[in-house]
């Protein structure tokens, strides 16, 4: 009898923890380097909170915050050509861009001192009404004429890969007053990437209190058998 509960209960946990461990491999991670498809300037001419004109991004003037029009930069991001799962978890996303230069346009704006990042659902193609579309996701400062940014953005694209949605777009725009320019900038090549570290989550793995719980249990439940099965037997023999 101890015999079999020892036996019984050895194979289940091995066949548990065997099972387990097997899952645990299947997890990996992964980094992505990701270039906008399409990066443009959207216009608001009038301060209404509407965009209502595109700027080609060779011809802009920077980002731009004044009393009457503001300039925003877009870029958008095409995530449908990478391995992205239902299992897929963004651990990190981090949009990095970087000033060409302060010195643009209108004179005595100067500085914005801070910058912030705007998410919004894409579709890979510059249109007037991205202005607007955008949620604020986090903010830079730059009082410092600080000139390599990095946003961190990354609960706005593990909302994105969790809704499987082909394109993450984001507006760059001047938070106060101000104005500067992002790379590309009068042919200034466009620094601009969307760097992404995954996590392929594995099925749920058991607790290892459950593991030598369910153990204990199948040893128990054989031996109770056994126990059961017995007494029929030493009858069956009298007869």
């Amino acid at each position: 009898m101890n015999d079999l509960y020892h036996k019984v209960a050895v194979t289940s946990v091995c066949t548990v923890l065997g099972f387990a461990l097997g899952a645990n491999e299947e997890a990996y991670s992964a980094t992505f380097n990701l270039q906008p498809t399409t990066a443009f300037v959207v216009r608001d001419s009038n301060s209404d909170g509407l965009g209502d004109l595109l700027i080609p991004l060779r011809n802009t003037i920077g980002i731009r915050k004044a009393r009457n029009v503001e300039d925003a930069e877009f870029a958008e991001f095409n995530l449908g050509s990478f391995p992205f799962t239902p299992n897929t978890v963004v651990n990190s996303a981090v949009f990095y861009t970087r000033i060409a230069t302060f010195e643009v346009s209108e004179v005595g704006i100067g500085n914005p001192g801070s910058l912030g990042i705007f998410g919004y659902v894409g579709n890979g193609t510059a249109e007037t009404s991205d202005f607007e579309a955008g949620t604020f996701l986090s903010s830079v400062n730059t009082s410092f004429d600080t000139y390599d940014l990095a946003f961190d953005v990354t609960q706005f694209l593990n909302q994105r890969v969790r809704n499987a949605d082909a394109f993450a777009g984001f507006g760059i725009r001047a938070l106060n007053l101000g104005n500067v320019a992002l790379g590309g900038y009068r042919g200034t090549p466009i620094a601009t990437r969307l760097t992404v570290e995954t996590a392929e989550v594995a099925e749920p793995v058991p607790e290892p209190t459950a593991i030598f719980g369910s153990a204990i249990a199948l040893g128990l439940g054989g031996w109770l058998k056994r126990k059961k099965s017995s007494p029929q037997h030493k009858t069956t023999s009298q007869h």
